[in-house]
Parts: C-alpha cells; structure tokens; sequence
C-alpha cells in the first residue's frame, strides 16, 4: 500500500444526492478493490484512480479545515466517504473518520456511513452518543466467502 498525504483547501462538498446535503472523504481511493465500484471513476486524483487499491490519498489538514468551515454551514446531512470506505486500514492509524464524526455530531450536523469493514464497531460509542444523527449502513454482498473473495479482493470477510 502507498500512502500519499496531501493538504486540502475545503471539506465539506456539497453531496448532489437527494438524501445527502454534503459529502466529506477524508481519504481517496480505497484499499478493498471491489470490482463492481464506481468510485475509482469519480476519483478526481488520478494517483488514486490509477492504482486503485494500492494508493491511498490522505487528506492530512481535512481536520482543520473542516473546523474552520462548520460555523458556516447549513445544518444538513453528511455523508462520511461517499466515494471509498471510511474504516479501510488507514483509519487505523489517522483515525480521520472518526475526529471528522465527532466535530460533525458535535455541531449538530447528522452523518450516514457505508461501510464492509468491522472497524465501525470502535465507534459505536460515538453512535450511541448521537442515535438519532447517525445512520450506519453495512455492506454484504453474498454471505458465500468465495464468491465475496472473487468480487471483493480485499476486503474484510
């Protein structure tokens, strides 16, 4: 895996989803290599795009900035990693979903995540902080381990 971290000049994206007021990714790319995803697509970083599931962009100030630009948004929904999985390996270590989830919950804002990793389950106690602002959504494709390997070939069983 090739981490690359790079600073960023806005968060908060407006989402132009029906049910998503913003979308904020703290990261680009994604290490699960699902074959069926669309994300490698709307991956402005050709990095990323181009080696998907080996590179991963960490937006390394995405913190700060989102600090500075919660007092002037609208109070609306957040979607966390809209074009990659917010709990993939990196969250390991820079733990960005979670402080971003946290500023966001705190201000009032409400956020909706999709994942396929367990990782989610260390945060289970900022959801029950917040039960009536986070909504979480669990990925399973087939419950037939080869058949998940073939599509999914790199993400948690």
């Amino acid at each position: 895996m090739r981490i690359i971290e790079i600073d960023v000049r806005s968060a908060l994206q407006n989402s132009g989803l029906r049910e998503l007021d913003y979308s904020l990714n703290p990261y680009l790319g994604c290490m699960h290599r699902c074959l069926y995803c669309y994300a490698m697509d709307m991956t402005k970083d050709k990095r990323a795009a181009d080696d998907w599931g080996s590179t991963i962009i960490v937006k390394r100030n995405i913190l700060d900035v989102l600090r500075r630009e919660l007092p002037h948004k609208r109070r609306g929904v957040v979607g966390v990693s809209t074009i990659t999985d917010p709990y993939q390996p990196v969250e390991f270590r820079y733990r960005l979903t979670r402080r971003s989830m946290e500023m966001l919950l705190k201000e009032g804002f409400r956020v909706s995540v999709q994942t396929k990793s367990p990782l989610v389950a260390r945060d289970l106690d900022l959801f029950a902080r917040y039960p009536e602002r986070v909504d979480v959504g669990i990925t399973i494709t087939t419950v037939d381990p080869e058949k998940a390997r073939a599509v999914e070939t790199q993400s948690p069983s």
